[in-house]
């Protein structure tokens, strides 16, 4: 898949995503990545510091349109992202993460 430009954003840990086509788009989130995993943790952790009730992840644009779209995720599925978040470093061996992830999980479960 090749993006054609991916940044930080200004707007918190948000990241900026441009594809080519709605297609490249898509299989994006088929397979985990580690900077996309570490994206939703701190975009997760950026919300809760600021007690927001929803968190921006990703702004997409697709080469081919005129708009730009916001991935987010409202409080509610912030312990269920943050499980598959953890889940993913377990698998691969990211214990530093592991730890960071869980402490955020166990926050966000009392949310």
């Amino acid at each position: 898949m090749k993006k054609l430009m991916q940044h930080q954003q200004a707007e918190g840990n948000m990241k900026t995503l441009n594809f080519q086509s709605v297609e490249e788009f898509e299989t994006l989130f088929k397979k985990k990545t580690l900077d996309v995993t570490d994206t939703i943790v701190d975009c997760i952790e950026s919300a809760m510091s600021d007690n927001l009730k929803s968190a921006d992840l990703f702004r997409v644009t697709i080469e081919q349109g005129d708009h730009s779209y916001v991935i987010a995720l409202v409080r509610s599925e912030w312990s269920k992202a943050l499980q598959s978040c953890l889940d993913y470093y377990h698998e691969h061996n990211h214990a530093d993460q592991a730890i960071d992830t869980w402490k955020l999980l166990e926050l966000a479960k009392v949310w």
